[in-house]
């Protein structure tokens, strides 16, 4: 394997141990209810408020970290993951685990601000889309392998030990960047500095219907996503280790969403979009309309529903780097406050649907978010392939 592809691998690992450690309150969600005292709503707070924290301080930490070495971004922000799971390993209580979390979080949208830009200097700018895609296998992998071991350690060894686990993870990650990838100092800057580049970034109407569609259909993933664990047990009556193994089908149907849409994400990103977005609609539908009757139908729902899911960065993060190519950074910080966005509303609105023992509501949601991301796909330009016209 050439040089470039074992430092994509690399980046790919880190992004394993980002999204993974991000998620781990899904995987651990009773267990981590039951021991620190607190209501499975409140551990859905714990995603919740990691994405406010990245929503509020991601654009200006890029901001402030722009001439940094690119490497070294991406080695201090995986760093910041082991001493957060550390933290939260030794967490007395709630509180404790809401500053660990707050850590990470500091780090994260960082971190997926330079990632993306990272695997594209490595294979070029004509390869935006398959670069994306290696990397962020490693999302993929997260909910293929990471959750779903995560709650099976969770349940065997306890919830402390499967955080350990992910902070000495992150560690062995962050030496594969050491070693790998070579020094990537800052390229020459976008027009304008400081706040003049911020607000270029975020009054770029190029990025707005992108945004846009980011805010709305993570919203309605994560209204269901995020308690996922408690659609499982409800929906299609597994606990334990029946949780896992769904999860880990879940997993290895968003990798090959991966793979499907990485494949297409270059040359037809408004079909990938539009797949993406009316793909996550259709599932929830079926989870609402079919899921309650039928236990087996509701796990099929839940596994289909991680195709169009596992693709979603990918194809969003595509879009946002065709349409900046001069400021990725920035343009990607500006995106990931849109995610984190959606993260928070969506697990805020679960949470709320929860607690009211109304989770076919958080279904609706996501499956009505799905269909309006579509028509704003449809409609944009911002969705076409540059040579299109």
């Amino acid at each position: 394997m050439r040089r470039s592809g074992v430092a994509l691998v690399a980046l790919s690992a880190a992004c394993f141990t980002s999204v993974t450690s991000e998620n781990l309150p899904v995987a651990l969600l009773s267990e981590l209810a039951a021991d620190l005292g607190v209501t499975e709503s409140a551990i859905g707070l714990l995603v919740t408020g990691y994405a406010v924290v990245v929503a509020v301080s991601v654009v200006p930490l890029v901001a402030l970290t722009a001439r940094w070495d690119r490497r070294t971004t991406a080695l201090v922000t995986v760093a910041a993951i082991v001493l957060s799971n550390l933290l939260l390993a030794v967490a007395p209580g709630y509180g404790v685990a809401v500053v660990a979390r707050l850590v990470s979080a500091v780090g994260h949208g960082v971190f997926w601000s330079v990632v993306a830009p990272m695997a594209a200097r490595l294979l070029g700018p004509d390869r935006v889309g398959r670069a994306t895609a290696v990397v962020f296998a490693g999302n993929s992998l997260a909910f293929l392998v990471g959750l779903p071991l995560s709650s099976w350690l969770g349940a065997v060894v306890g919830w402390r030990s499967a955080v350990v686990a992910m902070a000495c993870v992150a560690a062995l990650a962050a030496v594969a960047i050491r070693v790998t990838v070579d020094p990537m100092p800052k390229r020459r800057p976008a027009p304008g500095r400081g706040s003049s580049a911020i607000r270029r970034a975020v009054t770029d109407r190029s990025l707005l219907p992108v945004d846009l569609v980011t805010v709305v259909v993570v919203t309605g993933h994560f209204a269901v996503f995020t308690y996922i664990t408690v659609v499982i047990a409800d929906y299609v009556h597994l606990t334990s280790t029946g949780t896992s193994v769904l999860l880990l089908a879940h997993g290895a149907a968003g990798l090959l969403g991966l793979v499907l849409f990485g494949r297409h994400v270059d040359g037809r990103p408004r079909a990938t979009a539009l797949t993406v977005t009316g793909g996550l609609a259709a599932c929830m539908l079926l989870l609402l309309v079919a899921g309650p009757a039928s236990g087996a139908v509701a796990g099929v729902a839940v596994v289909l529903w991680a195709v169009p899911s596992g693709g979603m960065a990918v194809v969003l993060q595509a879009a946002v780097l065709r349409a900046a190519t001069d400021r990725p950074d920035l343009a990607s910080a500006v995106y990931i406050v849109a995610f984190q966005v959606g993260i928070a509303l969506g697990a805020w609105v679960g949470g709320v649907f929860l607690d009211r023992h109304a989770l076919p509501a958080a279904v609706a949601v996501a499956a009505a978010c799905g269909l309006v991301s579509a028509v704003v796909v449809r409609r944009s330009a911002a969705f076409t392939a540059p040579s299109q016209p």
